[in-house]
């Protein structure tokens, strides 16, 4: 709002040389009325005064109330040196709104008449918040008044007046202050002597030009005689153009708890342009001095502003400024208003060792680190501790996506080992983080990672690899590898398929090594849940090793595992292509041959096929379909046809093949002609 309402109480007083002629009827204490009393009597004696008037300003401290008053000669009294002051009286509340004192000088009225009554009515009146501009001319003098003012704030000062235009110079000095100078400030502006008292000093006093000013007043600083310094011109700029100025508006905001009167005004001064976004740190570290210079119980409100600006110049690099910073938000809950994620990653700038310490949950910065830790990326969070390794045990609880970095796992000083029995992370987030200690390398973290959190992340994030990934990471391959039971529970379940996995876990398992004590074998479904693949090398591994465990004593499930391997085992025999690997794991469950034909691995596989259905009596609807090659089948139904025992079984598998699709039918009849 530009304009604001305000109550006013006013009063009367007429005096002649001291002698009280007219008296107000307003009700004060009485210290304040004796206050009001002698300071509405002439300013002094013997001096002519202006016929426009005078003003005076002061407090009434005992009834939160300011006395702007305005004093006239009365000649036509009948005792010499009578005069008239008018004065208002503005409760401390409604001083600190106003922007300017001309609505306040324009309700001043000389008595003309008999007639005073109008004089002990309260005012109520709008009034603006907008300074109005101090002419340019008048800006030298204005000047003078300042420097010394604000220069040699504990001293009276004195000047000279020039006319009537001073007073509402004065004015503009005085609404240029904040609230707490303002409702403490003494001014007048016609004296013909010192008005102060041992009690009540007054700042300043407009001379009558005529007189000695030294003379009338030994003891005051004429302001002529102050040396004009920098921070002046920030006053007088914002004088003349108050509009464009953020001047008052910061000694609004930071002057409301300074105790100290004119003394803070060079200092907040200082601060204010310390804060323009053009100055330089220097300027900002100095005026943070002359502010802490102040007293530690004075200037909290600049103390504050100085640190949002120091929080909000990321490039800044003055470890002095970020300590003073520092100091500032950790004694208010609030950060001073700061945003946190500002102050968090002020702190991951400047001073990232205090990530390290122990922050009690009282302390403001926690909910600062906290809100940076949240709002940073998980690089940045990685090379944090890298700098700093303390700061994981705060980090960690609130970010436990960097686990999932590779470059985590790969710094020197985290304890992975330790840290990974201390997770609690659900069952995706437990296998990504398997995921970055597997490219990080750790195998060496696969046996403490699959003790925590058991094979399903390490499972789930082996399926995410292809062969040459899961062979890097073999290690963790044999972790689970050792976990057979869970690993039967994985496979029959649906969970560990991933073909390329299966390829390495035939590669490191004992082919008996996985329980199957009812239902379908474990390997059966993984197999079959998966498709094959181009991997020749690692299909075939996969055949010798579904055979050996169809030829051992663990599987339930062995027609179905001699389905799933024999036919392209026999074609990697045939065309001489299978590896030593899978030779090695193929070799020890087939049959010795004659010493002629100990050569012909294929012939071992069938007889060691034939001999399992004949001498295990295997479903004998399994045999009928255990290849799809209708040579390779005929084979085997010779091998069988060759004995009583078998040509009985054959019975059996003709009698479960008829009745069924044209394949089950044809080879029904050919076992029927092998058995005529």
């Amino acid at each position: 709002m530009s304009t604001v309402r305000i109550k006013v109480d006013q009063t009367l007083h007429g005096y002649s040389d001291g002698h009280r002629l007219v008296d107000g009827s307003l009700k004060l204490p009485q210290p304040d009325a004796r206050t009001m009393l002698v300071l509405s009597d002439a300013s002094g004696s013997g001096s002519r005064i202006p016929p426009d008037g005078y003003l005076t300003g002061y407090p009434l401290a005992g009834s939160g109330k300011y006395v702007l008053a305005k004093t006239w000669p009365a000649p036509e009294m009948s005792r010499p040196g009578c005069v008239w002051t008018h004065s208002l009286l503005i409760d401390f509340a409604d001083l600190a709104r106003l922007g300017s004192a001309d609505d306040l000088l324009n309700r001043f009225r000389r008595p003309s008449g008999a007639d005073l009554s109008e004089f002990a009515v309260r005012l109520e009146f709008e009034t603006t918040r907008t300074p109005p501009p101090v002419p340019p001319a008048d800006l030298r003098r204005a000047g003078l008044w300042a420097s010394a003012l604000y220069g040699k704030p504990k001293e009276r000062i004195v000047a000279e007046r020039d006319g009537p235009a001073d007073d509402e110079l004065v004015l503009a000095i005085w609404m240029q202050q904040w609230p707490r100078l303002r409702r403490a400030f003494r001014f007048c502006t016609f004296s013909a002597e010192d008005r102060s008292t041992s009690a009540d000093i007054f700042d300043l006093q407009l001379m009558d030009a005529g007189r000695s000013s030294r003379s009338r007043i030994p003891s005051g600083v004429i302001a002529s005689t102050v040396d004009h310094s920098e921070w002046v011109d920030t006053l007088l700029d914002d004088l003349e153009l108050p509009k464009q100025s953020g001047l008052r508006q910061f000694l609004r905001d930071v002057g409301s708890d300074m105790t100290n009167g004119r003394v803070a005004m060079v200092t907040l001064v200082d601060l204010y342009a310390a804060l323009e976004p053009k100055a330089g740190p220097s300027k900002l570290t100095d005026a943070v001095a002359k502010l802490e210079g102040l007293g530690p119980g004075q200037g909290r409100m600049g103390r504050a502003a100085a640190a949002r600006v120091v929080f909000s110049r990321p490039g800044l690099d003055d470890q002095r400024l970020f300590d003073f910073a520092l100091g500032q938000v950790r004694t208010d809950h609030d950060l001073l208003g700061i945003d946190p994620i500002t102050v968090g990653r002020a702190l991951v700038r400047w001073k990232p060792e205090l990530l390290a310490e122990s922050i009690s949950v009282d302390d403001p910065l926690l909910e600062a680190i906290e809100a940076a830790f949240l709002a940073a990326s998980p690089g940045e969070l990685v090379d944090l501790v890298k700098t700093v390794p303390g700061a994981a045990a705060t980090l960690l609880p609130l970010r436990q996506d960097v686990l999932e970095q590779t470059s985590f796992w790969q710094i020197a000083s985290v304890d992975a080992q330790r840290l990974i029995t201390s997770l609690n992370a659900e069952p995706d987030q437990a296998a990504r983080i398997v995921g970055a200690l597997m490219d990080a390398g750790r195998d060496d973290c696969s046996a403490a990672v699959v003790a925590h959190f058991g094979i399903a992340p390490v499972v789930a994030a082996l399926s995410r690899l292809d062969v040459t990934g899961i062979r890097s990471g073999m290690g963790w391959v044999r972790a689970i590898a050792r976990q057979t039971d869970d690993l039967a529970k994985g496979m029959a379940a649906g969970a560990v398929w991933h073909r390329p996995l299966l390829f390495a876990l035939a590669e490191v398992l004992d082919p008996d090594a996985v329980p199957n004590s009812v239902g379908t074998d474990p390997w059966v479904t993984a197999v079959e849940r998966s498709r094959t693949s181009d991997d020749v090398q690692g299909e075939d591994l996969l055949a010798a090793y579904l055979f050996t465990r169809a030829r051992g004593w663990r599987s339930r499930s062995e027609g179905r595992l001699f389905f799933l391997s024999i036919q392209r085992l026999h074609e990697a025999m045939a065309s001489s292509r299978l590896t030593e690997e899978a030779r090695r794991v193929a070799k020890p469950r087939l049959p010795h041959g004659s010493i002629w034909r100990d050569w012909d691995q294929c012939e071992k596989l069938r007889h060691a096929v034939v001999d399992s259905f004949i001498d295990r009596d295997l479903p004998p609807l399994e045999f009928g379909a255990v290849v799809n090659d209708g040579r390779l089948w005929g084979l085997l139904v010779d091998l069988a046809a060759d004995s009583s025992r078998g040509r009985r079984y054959l019975e059996k598998v003709r009698n479960a093949l008829r009745g069924g699709e044209s394949w089950r039918a044809d080879r029904a009849m050919f076992i029927d002609r092998k058995l005529k």
